[in-house]
């Protein structure tokens, strides 16, 4: 019976018993902290920015609106001026995270066949699923553009992502550089330039800018043929612009710039993950569903930065 193959050597079960998952689907608190954290660790861009675990679908969070320059004189016997509290001010990203993303997967009976005698063939699966995850979560926080609750939605509406968000805010500093230029190294740049020129002074000594894998490379390239140096070609070179941490990423838009503090980047998650896992006889296959609630914000909107092309 295909069925039986749920038993053989541990397969399937070593890291997800039936006693681990919870009425209605969810698994265990332990367990849905660790494939959250495995989707987390999956990525070296998601393990800088901060994810927000939480309990709730809605949360207001408290972030202190303070970097530096907030000391004030004091005067013996005299109160503070409520303008000194000003800069302290408590605000914070507000996360809403009811719609739920989900993984649909299947596992083929040939392959439960082929590594029916795998002790690690439970963990494999469960790797590859946090890592798909992991990719996409990033992926759609580069081009995600809409909250569309429909069944149908396409990828990109799945959630409105960082870019989305910093583009739509009106708190967030926004501008261009210039239509036209042709070398692409100078484009880059010249768009370096003007991201530094535009990212909030308070932040200007934490923040790191973001920009797509291309324009580094054509930025490399570009800084290595106007000083003839092919050490400057090696990987982890050039990765500071005027003191300022460059991230390059391969889902970041070509010619989109963002820059701000990487702990200002949040990424809230309930840790609440929904799975279900059954065999299909008619398919011959082990399908999986995972269904886990995120949302994408910034804590402080002004202090982010995105620069784009300018319009014709």
């Amino acid at each position: 019976m295909p069925n039986d193959y749920l038993s053989l050597s541990g397969i399937l079960k070593s890291t997800t018993l039936p006693t681990d998952v919870q009425l209605g689907g969810v698994l265990t608190p332990a367990l849905s902290s660790t494939f959250i954290k495995a989707i987390r660790d999956n990525s070296s861009f998601l393990k800088k920015i901060t994810w927000d675990f939480t309990n709730k679908l809605t949360k207001k969070r408290s972030t202190p609106d303070a970097i530096e320059g907030v000391l004030v004189r004091h005067v013996a016997g005299e109160a503070a001026d409520e303008n000194q509290y000003a800069k302290l001010g408590v605000v914070g990203a507000e996360l809403n995270m009811v719609n739920t993303i989900e993984l649909n997967a299947k596992i083929a009976q040939e392959t439960l066949d082929d590594n029916k005698d795998n002790p690690m063939f439970e963990k494999e699966q469960s790797d590859s699923f946090s890592m798909t995850f992991s990719n996409d979560i990033l992926y759609l926080g580069m081009v995600g553009i809409a909250d569309n609750t429909d069944k149908t939605a396409p990828f990109n509406e799945l959630a409105k992502g960082w870019l989305t968000i910093a583009s739509e805010s009106t708190a967030t500093i926004k501008a261009t550089y210039p239509l036209g230029i042709v070398d692409e190294g100078e484009k880059v740049a010249t768009a370096l330039k003007v991201v530094y020129d535009n990212i909030d002074p308070d932040v200007k000594d934490n923040a790191t800018i973001i920009l797509s894998n291309q324009d580094y490379y054509s930025y490399v390239y570009y800084i290595q043929a106007l000083h003839q140096n092919t050490a400057l070609l090696k990987d982890g070179e050039l990765l500071m612009f005027l003191g300022v941490p460059l991230e390059p990423l391969k889902r970041m838009p070509i010619g989109t710039y963002l820059a701000t503090d990487l702990r200002n980047i949040i990424l809230g998650a309930v840790k609440k993950v929904a799975r279900r896992r059954w065999y299909n006889d008619e398919e011959s296959a082990l399908k999986y569903k995972f269904g886990i609630n995120l949302d994408y914000e910034f804590d402080i909107h002004k202090y982010v930065t995105i620069v784009t092309e300018a319009l014709a």
